[in-house]
């Protein structure tokens, strides 16, 4: 078996993912969206053996000079192609990662069910949960809602709130703004940029991707991504306003957006991974009648000063005080001049 690496995947990329993956993250297409958004290289690692296509790995180098990560991938990444190959595929990745001078390889691969799948890899676990729309009525699925969800989404349609299908690239700026807004009130970072969610815009809508807006009185106060795979319906992001959920906007928006995935014929609805310690939004994601599963995220480091300081430092970063001077460097470079 041999590797090859590409910086930029092509039509036979996409056709061997077509092949293998029902996920449009492991598309070109959305190579691009990444590349394009955190402006930092892309490694399409391909496993072949006289010629024939074994397994894919698509990834993205993040990290600078002092801390080198490939991460496959944002949201979802891993191994395309023959899995039982996979540990033949390990020593290769271990030994391009040493001399790439690779400090970590970080996987996130929504088909392994079992953390010793990769071995000498350390995972930190989370869940996902999916809601299943395949061979399901409308009916059916309003019956699976819990608790007084049910009773929310009729009082919310009773309202003055509106959803709807946001209608130009500028509203995506009254999205992110709602983003920020939501990441602000969790104290979590905002680690995507603005133009990511302009590139999903560009390159996605309408036919890969919906941005769902819902409405007071005009104004928007809840909105949401959905990315559209082969057959799932992927919730990529979304943003409240803080003042305005009691009114239960997002109730009334994922109630509309699972309802457009069952009218796409799309066989499941993934409200993606949670970290297992934020209960509050794991009970939302589970009032929808989702399956929880679980769902692995996969490192493994070369060497050990290094990624100790770099966890180090990620730790800080989550925390309110790194959350405020990560915000004052932001503005330090704004307010700085040409």
């Amino acid at each position: 078996m041999n590797l090859i690496v590409l910086e930029e995947p092509d039509e036979k990329w996409d056709d061997f993912v077509s092949a293998h993956s029902r996920l449009i993250f492991h598309t070109s297409t959305w190579r691009r969206i990444l590349r394009e958004s955190f402006r930092c290289p892309t490694r399409y690692l391909v496993f072949e053996e006289e010629g024939d296509w074994l397994c894919g790995l698509p990834g993205m180098m993040a990290g600078n000079r002092f801390f080198r990560v490939f991460y496959s991938l944002i949201p979802y990444g891993g191994f395309i192609g023959d899995r039982e190959r996979i540990p033949e595929c390990l020593r290769l990745l271990n030994n391009w990662a040493k001399n790439e001078r690779i400090q970590r390889i970080q996987i996130v691969d929504v088909r392994i069910k079992n953390k010793r799948d990769l071995p000498d890899f350390k995972c930190v676990e989370s869940y996902r949960h999916v809601l299943q729309l395949e061979g399901k009525t409308t009916d059916q699925i309003w019956k699976g809602y819990r608790g007084g969800l049910k009773r929310n989404i009729k009082a919310a349609m009773k309202s003055e709130l509106c959803f709807e299908r946001i209608g130009s690239r500028e509203e995506i700026g009254q999205f992110y703004k709602l983003y920020l807004d939501s990441m602000s009130r969790n104290k979590a970072l905002a680690k995507y940029p603005l133009q990511l969610f302009l590139k999903i815009y560009d390159l996605l809508v309408p036919t890969f991707c919906d941005v769902f807006f819902v409405r007071y009185r005009g104004q928007p106060i809840a909105g949401a991504v959905i990315i559209y795979s082969e057959d799932t319906a992927h919730y990529f992001h979304g943003g409240s306003a803080t003042d305005y959920l009691h009114l239960r906007p997002n109730d009334l928006l994922f109630h509309h957006a699972i309802g457009i995935a069952r009218e796409r014929e799309n066989s499941y609805f993934d409200f993606f991974g949670s970290d297992k310690r934020l209960a509050s939004l794991i009970r939302f994601k589970e009032k929808w009648g989702t399956t929880r599963e679980e769902l692995f995220n996969f490192h493994k480091d070369f060497g050990s000063v290094r990624p100790f300081l770099f966890k180090t430092a990620l730790s800080l970063a989550q925390t309110p005080l790194g959350s405020a001077l990560h915000r004052g460097l932001k503005s330090m470079r704004k307010e700085s001049p040409e």
